[in-house]
């Protein structure tokens, strides 16, 4: 029987704890699902220049910093014609096992002390839950989007595999792709390291 627990929920949040004793038994499946979607909506290659660990720690910052960005969009809603000016929120979640937990202050340190003390991830499972506001003071029926990622990481180079959860895909995946090395961009340039490349992103 398919388990499907891949919408993000603020019940889903496990609290974060960092120990280096122990991690490994205690976080066996932190970063990963018992199983991904098999249907992909888009796929993209990124390179990379810094090593797998200082990688994987601005990406983690910047996964993190995502629920405090709000980026403009224009966005049509059912009531109104046309677009209508607004902005896209996030909220981000980081598998582990049957779900994803809530990628909150505290989850991010227990996930960048996994990577400090024992090695980086060959894969992350991520949930990005997108939400739309309009920018008119009223209360506007929304419909969110839903994503789950995949992060396989190969030397100098890190495969995203996108699936489409919920929503009407109004940002389409190889867009978000773009988002998220935007952000990532930004905490590689913070910490004077050189920004990754996005190789390849293609709908499927």
């Amino acid at each position: 029987m398919q388990r499907l627990y891949f919408v993000l929920y603020p019940n889903t949040y496990i609290a974060g704890r960092c120990k280096m004793k122990g991690l490994a038994e205690e976080d066996e499946w932190l970063g990963n699902l018992y199983a991904f979607p098999a249907t992909l909506h888009a796929r993209a290659s990124l390179a990379f220049d810094t090593s797998p660990k200082i990688f994987q720690k601005a990406l983690v910052s910047a996964l993190a910093s995502l629920p405090t960005t709000s980026i403009p969009r224009e966005i049509t809603i059912a009531d109104r014609n046309g677009y209508s000016s607004g902005s896209v929120h996030f909220r981000v979640g980081i598998g582990n096992g049957e779900g994803f937990d809530i990628l909150d202050a505290k989850e991010a340190e227990r996930v960048l002390c996994r990577i400090e003390n024992r090695q980086p991830f060959d894969s992350l499972d991520l949930a990005l839950h997108l939400h739309y506001r309009i920018d008119d003071g009223r209360i506007h029926k929304v419909h969110d989007d839903q994503y789950a990622l995949r992060l396989v990481f190969k030397p100098g180079r890190v495969e995203v595999l996108v699936h489409h959860l919920k929503g009407l895909r109004r940002i389409e995946p190889p867009d978000l792709v773009k988002m998220v090395v935007e952000r990532l961009n930004v905490e590689l340039a913070r910490a004077h390291f050189p920004p990754i490349d996005l190789d390849e992103v293609s709908s499927t």
